[in-house]
């Protein structure tokens, strides 16, 4: 019978990457984010890249899925809508007002001029890299790639 893992060896903070700019990357990265919260996990979302894109305003209503999924974008949103799932820009929204810490990256605002008044969320910080690496390499984290 395997041992049950002391409270302090467990994981309590996901961290998660979010770098893909479809329908089908952004519900998985904020259903992981509002459930760990959820669960009392400390939960960070670092967007880069095509992930920027459920970030900046005016451009989550546009997503797509992405071709390997096999649905067009109207067949999709009627799935997550018969399946009563909120819209992403919804959910990001109850990300963040569950705690969860929205990251910018700051070298892709960089590459493709975005300031945060751009930023859908108001309480986003920007940050680079070398945070994320911080945030990743804590042993206490799971740390994921979407």
């Amino acid at each position: 019978m395997q041992e049950a893992v002391e409270r302090s060896e467990m994981k309590n903070k996901l961290v998660l990457v979010v770098s893909k700019g479809t329908m089908d990357a952004a519900y998985p990265a904020l259903i992981l984010a509002t459930t760990a919260a959820a669960q009392g996990m400390e939960v960070f979302m670092y967007f880069t890249f095509g992930g920027m894109k459920l970030l900046t305003k005016g451009q989550a209503e546009t997503l797509e899925p992405s071709k390997d999924i096999g649905l067009s974008t109207e067949q999709l949103k009627g799935l997550i809508s018969k399946g009563g799932m909120p819209s992403v820009d919804q959910m990001l929204q109850m990300a963040s007002e569950s705690g969860v810490h929205i990251n910018a990256c700051s070298p892709t605002m960089k590459l493709f001029g975005t300031t945060k008044e751009n930023l859908t969320i108001p309480n986003a910080d920007v940050v680079g890299a070398a945070t994320f690496l911080e945030w990743a390499s804590d042993p206490s984290a799971i740390t994921l790639f979407i």
